[in-house]
């Protein structure tokens, strides 16, 4: 070890103030970027809705026990007046754009047409429109094994 110089670093009192002050500095902007920033949404437009297929049987006991279920029906008012489920209301697919506003978004809404498919293009409709409780009966009215409202018809 004879003629090498052992090359100690020294801080200065100076310098080890500086270091400290930097690191402070460094660790109170991290606590402060991490408790005060917002944690909440704050665009409310990118939550998504969905709607669920529901089976006839999972369909009736729906309806069965929330009597604040809206029944939709989404088919002409031809096959509606031939039978519809009870309570429905009618409105056929190409008017539910103009009736969306009439609608509470806060109900739960059950939509049928004769097969399915209407009432799944109805059902997306309204979910992706902010509708949360949207059900669409798989089968449609077809597939429905349940009571009917059938017209009465009057004989002279």
């Amino acid at each position: 070890m004879r003629g090498e110089k052992m090359h100690i670093f020294v801080f200065k009192r100076r310098n080890l103030y500086i270091v400290l002050g930097l690191i402070f500095i460094l660790i109170s902007t991290l606590l402060f970027w991490v408790f005060t920033r917002d944690k909440t949404v704050s665009n409310y437009s990118t939550i998504k809705y969905t709607y669920a297929k529901i089976l006839p049987e999972e369909a009736k006991g729906l309806i069965d026990s929330n009597p604040q279920v809206v029944i939709l029906d989404v088919r002409s008012e031809e096959d509606y007046n031939r039978g519809h489920l009870e309570n429905a209301f009618l409105v056929p697919f190409r008017d539910l754009r103009g009736v969306m506003a009439e609608l509470d978004e806060g109900n739960i809404y059950l939509i049928y047409c004769n097969n399915g498919k209407d009432s799944q293009r109805a059902s997306s409709l309204l979910s992706e429109s902010g509708y949360a409780r949207v059900y669409s009966l798989s089968g449609g009215y077809k597939g429905w094994p349940y009571e009917i409202t059938k017209p009465v018809i009057k004989s002279d």
